[in-house]
């Protein structure tokens, strides 16, 4: 059984899903963790029920670890949660991950009944038709040609068209998968994929557009999680960041528009266009 006030967050890879994270550990009386459990504790675990009954014991165990001893286990960058989690340029021409796994320390007061969140983007995806039924669940998605530039862009599994906790529970996903060779076209494959989970297993209000939780100052979030009159923080969007302009952003535009599926029921193709005029590169 999931102790009581925890939410569960996830999003598409490179959708804001750090920023929420750290926005919420910000709130008062809310602990907020970012992917805590590594994936080495789902080793061979092929059965969604399994793996919901792990995570919900590990959400058990983690509250009650934060009630008495005010650590917990997390990604962090210096000890802290970090919203920047990826650097400019490594020697591969691909950001890179800084952050670290390791504990955390909660050093503001808490209540008895404080809220506890965890951020899993692929995992909790995967799941998301199991736990939502046991959890309160919020996901991030963002506007689908920047989420496909980005992706452009990282040193991930997503850049090579792999997204491995998703294909490790969803063999719908992994089929999918397993019948394209082209990377562009696994990741547009990827992408439908999440935004279909979300489609289908939120409703409406429980997902929050990377672009509105930018121009709200997080107020979306806040909103979502019971913390409505917490005041606004001033947020910059990154849908236009130069390290796109190597992209080729009108393929990435074509191949997104051509596939089309569940990512059309939150942004229109205008949108994707529109995006496509303000990333470097893109007018071209």
């Amino acid at each position: 059984m999931s102790p009581p006030a925890t939410w569960l967050l996830t999003g598409i890879p490179r959708s804001g899903s750090s920023l929420a994270c750290r926005l919420a550990g910000e709130l008062p009386d809310v602990v907020a963790l970012s992917e805590p459990m590594p994936r080495s504790q789902f080793a061979g675990v092929t059965k969604p029920s399994d793996a919901c009954g792990r995570i919900e014991d590990f959400a058990v165990d983690t509250w009650r670890l934060v009630e008495r001893e005010r650590r917990a286990p997390s990604l962090h960058v210096g000890g802290r949660l970090d919203d920047n989690v990826v650097v400019e340029r490594s020697q591969t021409g691909l950001r890179r991950r800084q952050v670290q796994h390791g504990e955390i320390r909660i050093d503001k007061p808490l209540t008895e009944g404080f809220t506890l969140l965890i951020k899993h983007n692929a995992l909790f995806a995967a799941l998301l038709p199991h736990l939502a039924t046991s959890f309160p669940c919020v996901a991030l998605v963002r506007n689908p040609l920047v989420a496909l530039a980005s992706w452009q862009t990282v040193d991930l599994p997503v850049n090579r068209g792999s997204i491995p906790a998703g294909e490790q529970f969803d063999h719908g996903l992994r089929d999918a998968l397993d019948g394209k060779s082209d990377v562009l076209a696994r990741q547009t494959v990827i992408l439908n994929w999440f935004f279909a989970q979300y489609r289908d297993n939120l409703p409406p209000e429980r997902i929050l557009r990377y672009e509105d939780l930018v121009s709200s100052g997080g107020g979306t979030l806040f909103h979502v999680l019971g913390h409505a009159g917490t005041p606004s923080q001033p947020l910059a969007s990154r849908n236009d960041h130069a390290v796109y302009r190597q992209v080729d952003i009108r393929g990435l535009l074509a191949a997104l528009v051509d596939a089309g599926g569940a990512w059309t029921r939150f942004y229109s193709r205008a949108d994707c266009e529109a995006a496509a005029q303000r990333l470097p590169g893109g007018t071209a």
